[in-house]
């Protein structure tokens, strides 16, 4: 990790926080390039990101339901750093540093940062990466659990700022963040009929990836083909106004026709109330910077949480919502089936993703020396396009930082 960042971050000779480097990022749509290859293989760059995006963005992290229960933990490395979001016994959250920070460190040791399992030389304490949700029962007092998440003061812990949107959990480290009803503004109206629903979480799955997590975020809109839609599933809503907006976007997203059987063949799911006609026959994929996609059907809504857990692995958090009134005996072979339609776009994304991670890694080395003075090809996806406009701005941002502030608050001292 680079704890002093005002020494700068360098890798592949290039002064990553430079902003002449991401001017061709930055030309209009059609014309911009890519992101410089060390954003996706650069062990600093991830500890930039760390820097500029995990620490001080509005950030997913799961499901209200995953922790139903007083006393449930749900656990989540937000960049370099170990939180868990807690259920209070008067039903709110609360999220907290944890107590051990990974066995006692204070951010995450860089060989801890790899995405295997190893031996910590400094704690011994095992660390690879987050568990499951962890249930009350499991957390009592003088656990090995509770010592490291809770500690014997959990309310002398660094508290997270904490809220909630629709069946989601969000959490973000900088204490000075704007409002979560700020940042998600533009989406609020258009996401009102499925978040206002009574829903009720399906399924989940994890799964690990070969490749940087924005490469996966991109794949996933851009790539992955669902058999119940129709169209050109990879034309963003209004690509002038919307996908390509002067402002800077907060999310990315797209619509595809639902195929004309969707109802008869694929769910049987009741439809969310409350949704429009144009809502009622189309599918809405959505992007919501950083980590969070969503892809929305009339009667069931997929939701993929993307957590980087090493420089080119991503672990993504697969859940699938229905409305509540859904029964649970006659949605049975449906889920299944939805489940499994799912579980194959997600394989076909992740497969093209790592294709380009494995490309990214190989460009401008003695491996592919037709790329050595080659320019970068350009950002040909219009959702790519506004997610680099995003992190660009926030990794150019510039921050007060302690060693930047008053030595005292108080005058005269």
């Amino acid at each position: 990790m680079n704890v002093h960042p005002e020494l700068g971050f360098f890798d592949e000779g290039l002064d990553l926080v430079e902003p002449k480097l991401y001017a061709a990022a930055k030309r209009p749509f059609g014309r911009a390039q890519i992101l410089p290859p060390a954003a996706y293989r650069s062990k600093i760059f991830a500890d930039l990101e760390d820097e500029k995006i995990w620490t001080r963005t509005w950030v997913c992290v799961g499901a209200q339901q995953q922790i139903p229960n007083a006393g449930d933990l749900l656990p989540f490395t937000l960049g370099h750093h170990g939180i868990h979001v807690e259920r209070q016994t008067n039903g709110r959250l609360i999220a907290r540093f944890n107590k051990a920070q990974h066995g006692g460190c204070r951010a995450i040791p860089a060989q801890c940062q790899t995405g295997i399992k190893t031996k910590c030389s400094f704690t011994s304490c095992g660390y690879s990466r987050d568990r499951d949700v962890i249930h009350a029962a499991e957390v009592g007092e003088g656990s090995r659990l509770a010592g490291q998440y809770l500690g014997d003061r959990p309310e002398r812990l660094l508290p997270v700022q904490v809220d909630t949107w629709g069946p989601f959990i969000f959490v973000n480290l900088d204490s000075d963040c704007e409002p979560l009803a700020k940042q998600n503004k533009a989406l609020a109206k258009q996401m009102a009929p499925y978040f206002n629903a009574d829903m009720k979480m399906m399924s989940e799955l994890r799964s690990e990836i070969d490749c940087n997590w924005k490469l996966a975020g991109r794949a996933y809109l851009e790539d992955s083909a669902l058999p119940f839609v129709v169209g050109d599933q990879t034309k963003p809503i209004a690509r002038t106004a919307k996908a390509a907006r002067p402002d800077l976007p907060s999310h990315s997203e797209h619509l595809c026709d639902l195929a004309g059987d969707y109802g008869a063949t694929y769910s049987s799911f009741p439809m969310f109330p409350g949704l429009s006609k144009n809502q009622q026959g189309r599918a809405q994929f959505i992007w919501l910077f950083p980590n969070l996609l969503l892809a929305l059907m009339p009667d069931h809504m997929l939701s993929l949480i993307l957590q980087p857990t090493a420089t080119a692995m991503t672990l993504q958090r697969m859940s699938l919502f229905a409305h509540q009134s859904a029964n649970a005996k006659a949605v049975t072979a449906d889920l299944a089936e939805l489940n499994r339609h799912w579980r194959e776009a997600l394989i076909g994304s992740a497969a093209e993703a790592e294709s380009r991670q494995q490309e990214i890694d190989d460009w401008g080395s003695p491996l592919r020396p037709d790329t050595m003075a080659k320019r970068l090809p350009k950002e040909d996806s219009a959702f790519g396009y506004d997610f680099q406009r995003f992190l660009v701005d926030r990794i150019l941002t510039e921050h007060e930082y302690y060693w930047a502030g008053p030595l005292y608050s108080q005058p005269g001292r």
